[in-house]
């Protein structure tokens, strides 16, 4: 859901049509979804371990100052409690 939501948004300052019905087809998803649920059952130790990650556009190493490409970059994070 969230790579979803985050694929559209992209476009938020010239947002198309298709953007729109990206956005609707995501919350009609929501919708349909909203009793379903995830059942964890967590460990009884308390454990919180995080894992970072960057790819600057894969031009790592490879920087032009002039080059606005070179600018961009991708990153993530996972974050996990108890073992979830």
């Amino acid at each position: 859901i969230t790579y979803a939501v985050n694929c559209t948004a992209r476009y938020m300052f010239c947002p198309k049509h298709s953007h729109e019905l990206a956005l609707k087809r995501i919350g009609r998803y929501l919708k349909a979804t909203r009793n379903h649920g995830l059942v964890l059952n967590p460990s009884k130790e308390l454990k919180i371990d995080d894992y970072p990650d960057a790819d600057f556009a894969g031009m790592y190493g490879y920087e032009v100052s002039s080059d606005p490409s070179c600018v961009k970059s991708r990153t993530g994070y996972t974050i996990t409690v108890a073992d979830f």
